[in-house]
């Protein structure tokens, strides 16, 4: 198989693993009991994460924060060393507008759960 074959081959496999990543959020979101109890046979997380009423679950926070610090700081971080300043500061807005929030309920996340 040449390079441009086994590139294109991992191109392929990556296209289908997004689509199958999509689908499965799509169904987290639109059928969230069926969804529920796949996520649980993976074992992916508590059983009460998807499709709950509670809300201000300490995990659920902290989980937040720390996605948005490491996309933030990847993202901005390589936008800079790779010469796009601008997508850094493109960045910046997204971080506050979600960063805000976030912090503003910090104050009302349980303890315990």
């Amino acid at each position: 198989m040449t390079v441009t074959g086994i590139r294109q081959t991992f191109i392929k496999w990556l296209e289908v693993v997004l689509i199958l990543v999509l689908i499965y959020s799509l169904l987290l979101v639109f059928a969230g009991t069926t969804a529920g109890s796949l996520f649980s046979w993976f074992g992916f997380g508590p059983e009460e994460s998807i499709n709950t009423a509670k809300e201000g679950s300490a995990w659920a926070w902290t989980f937040l924060v720390r996605s948005l610090s490491l996309w933030f700081i990847l993202d901005t971080g390589m936008s800079l060393v790779l010469g796009y300043p601008m997508h850094a500061l493109f960045n910046i807005p997204f971080a506050v507008a979600l960063g805000i929030p976030l912090l503003r309920l910090k104050a009302h996340v349980r303890l315990a759960t």
